[in-house]
């Protein structure tokens, strides 16, 4: 490391908690916030001649910090106005018995999930409802990670199975 990699270090550890406060009420997300000072913390050691010789960086940090904040609200902008075009033009022709057989496919589907045995029922309501990683489920239901995968990928195999008989079904 050199000498400019040393003082960005040193800033970074100074400064992490003061920034990620201010990146987190722009964006009121932990996660886009950590993100933000990332990507500032990236520009500034790929740039770090330019910041040579200044000694108050701290107002240039929270000015970086909210402009990539506002980029980051920009593009969260773009990404939902694409998703509800998407979902638009996706369910915009269907006709009422099209949205009754995938309500139907849905009260099946759930219904499969209810049949499950306890513990895998447990698992994929964590792991695609809640949206909890595996090793999160495996403390909640004190098992192994493994055990967590495998009553997901039994799970879905039980799914596939069933919405499969199903779609022959109706088709």
């Amino acid at each position: 490391m050199n000498s400019s990699q040393n003082a960005i270090a040193v800033l970074y550890r100074k400064y992490w908690q003061k920034l990620y406060i201010h990146a987190y009420n722009l964006l009121n997300d932990g996660e886009s916030a950590k993100d933000v000072l990332s990507d500032v913390f990236c520009s500034v050691l790929e740039n770090s001649e330019q910041f040579e010789g200044k000694t108050d960086l701290l107002p240039l940090f929270y000015v970086m910090v909210k402009n990539r904040c506002i980029d980051h609200i920009r593009h969260q902008n773009v990404v939902n106005r694409n998703a509800e075009r998407y979902l638009e033009e996706l369910y915009s022709g269907w006709t009422a018995k099209e949205y009754r057989d995938y309500e139907d496919k849905i009260d099946r589907m759930q219904e499969s999930i209810r049949q499950m045995a306890p513990q895998m029922r447990i698992v994929v309501e964590e792991f695609f409802l809640n949206e909890k990683k595996c090793a999160e489920i495996s403390e909640i239901l004190n098992i192994s990670d493994n055990t967590v995968r495998t009553h997901i990928a039994r799970a879905l195999k039980i799914l596939r199975k069933r919405l499969s008989v199903f779609l022959l079904i109706t088709v």
